[in-house]
């Protein structure tokens, strides 16, 4: 697994990152990423110059801009206006702003047992 020990203000939206990205604190995509992303503590946020092809397991979630795959949420995903997103959704609640794009599944029963096993994995990793 990939460590980055930068701070997310860090990464332009022009930067491009293909792998695994475990997080302890907050993270702001604003490029292209294609892997899992990690932060079950912590809230992630898809900014709408992003477009993201991964696994997220989260606190929150904020999509801005494009994401394909799976959102696994303990609290919430907020998709704003500019929002373009194609995949399963598993959170408690969901937040569809006017104009966001949303295709595929969202599951808010199954919450706190995916978390329990994300955990797991992450922990076995």
């Amino acid at each position: 697994m990939t460590q980055l020990t930068r701070s997310p203000e860090d990464f332009s939206p022009s930067l491009s990152i293909t792998g695994d990205l475990s997080a302890t604190e907050d993270v702001a995509i604003r490029g292209r990423f294609d892997g899992q992303i990690s932060a079950p503590g912590h809230h992630v946020s898809i900014e709408a110059t992003a477009s993201v092809k991964a696994k997220i397991v989260a606190r929150s979630v904020t999509i801005g801009g494009a994401v394909e795959g799976t959102i696994l949420a303990a609290e919430r995903v907020w998709l704003m206006a500019t929002a373009k997103v194609r995949g399963h959704v598993t959170t408690p609640a969901i937040t569809l702003a006017d104009g966001a794009e949303f295709t595929g599944t969202v599951d808010p029963e199954r919450t706190e047992s995916a978390m329990h096993v994300a955990r797991y994995r992450a922990r076995q990793a």
